[in-house]
């Protein structure tokens, strides 16, 4: 037990004095979602304004079109309406036969069209036109819609929760003696390598798992965006992105002899790619993924965090974590193993 106290607050200290590690892990995290924040602000805090509609003084939907709050309904006639539309009066004309006309495609315009086809559905089934909600439905989309575009800050959590690699890297460096002369002196002591390990696992977590509390304080205090309403949900996950992170960077630290330089770029080339695909630039490519090959989201551990993250904090399901929690514990474990085998096989004729 005191062997493993005095390698954690060896390898904490190291830590501490790495000048990447506190970039990586704490000032560029904040750094991309200040940029984040300021390229989508605006859109994560969408409000809808009343919408200009032109419509006939005889049409027989006047009193329902009117009985909705986001609509601002016009009296035009049907040879005004083209000009209308043109100079931008209203955004939409209904006819008489409820046929749509608009002038462009856009956010408003999808409104008006989701409002009148529920119209038309609604006096399908001979139901009484008064009665229904027209805004219910499409109110509930677009503000799910407007939520898509967390996606992308949810993605960056999940990245950030793996950025443990950074020191799963560094541990294994530290007791390779044909990588370093620190890995040559300790391969000269006592010290076991499982204990090193152990402590080097327990350091990261530690350290990453504060630099993650402090993003997300920065995120829901200091940028006000609500993301996390279930803390204990999403603290297993974030939890869990760590020790996939720890075990990646052990990996690559072992699994080849290139400098920690070049080992640093790796991981973060593959942090990065795995984010991308996870919607971390774009929500579009995640969507694109979802259609066109699925299997890659549901294995990609930054997209099954991204998407657990977003499931129970947006949409409050909690119902399909277990697939994404058994697949990153068994990275985690198979990273693990592999890393300790390789190790063991590392033999010195000297050092």
């Amino acid at each position: 037990m005191n062997d493993l106290y005095r390698n954690i607050i060896y390898q904490a200290k190291n830590n501490f004095r790495d000048k990447g590690f506190l970039f990586w892990s704490l000032a560029y995290p904040i750094l991309m979602a200040s940029f984040f924040y300021l390229a989508f602000s605006g859109i994560t805090n969408l409000e809808l304004e009343d919408i200009n509609v032109g419509i006939e003084s005889d049409n027989r939907l006047a009193p329902i079109l009117e009985s909705i709050d986001i609509l601002n309904v016009k009296e035009v006639s049907s040879d005004e309406a083209s000009e209308s539309l043109k100079n931008q009066k209203i955004e939409a004309f209904i006819e008489d036969d409820l046929t749509l006309l608009v002038s462009e495609s856009g956010l408003n315009e999808t409104v008006i069209k989701s409002i009148l086809e529920q119209i038309v559905q609604t006096n399908a089934l001979n139901r009484p036109l008064e009665e229904f909600d027209y805004e219910i439905d499409y109110l509930k989309g677009e503000n799910q819609e407007a939520n898509g575009i967390l996606v992308i800050f949810y993605s960056l959590i999940a990245m950030v929760s793996t950025y443990g690699v950074f020191v799963g890297m560094e541990i294994v460096e530290y007791i390779q003696a044909n990588l370093s002369t620190l890995g040559a002196r300790i391969n000269t002591t006592p010290i076991k390598k499982h204990i090193f390990l152990i402590s080097g696992v327990i350091v990261g977590l530690f350290l990453n798992l504060t630099t993650n509390a402090i993003l997300l304080f920065f995120i829901e205090v200091i940028l006000k965006l609500d993301l996390i309403k279930s803390m204990a949900y999403s603290a297993l996950f974030i939890l869990l992105g760590n020790l996939f992170g720890v075990s990646l960077g052990m990996l690559i630290g072992v699994s080849n002899k290139k400098s920690l330089n070049f080992k640093t770029m790796l991981a973060i080339t593959s942090t990065l790619v795995l984010s991308a695909l996870s919607g971390l630039f774009t929500v579009e490519i995640k969507i694109l993924i979802e259609e066109n090959l699925p299997i890659l989201g549901q294995i990609n551990p930054i997209a099954i965090i991204t998407n657990n993250l977003y499931k129970i904090n947006l949409l409050g399901n909690t119902n399909d974590m277990g697939q994404g929690i058994m697949i990153l514990i068994s990275y985690f474990i198979v990273f693990s193993s592999i890393s300790l085998v390789l190790l063991r096989r590392k033999k010195y004729d000297s050092i």
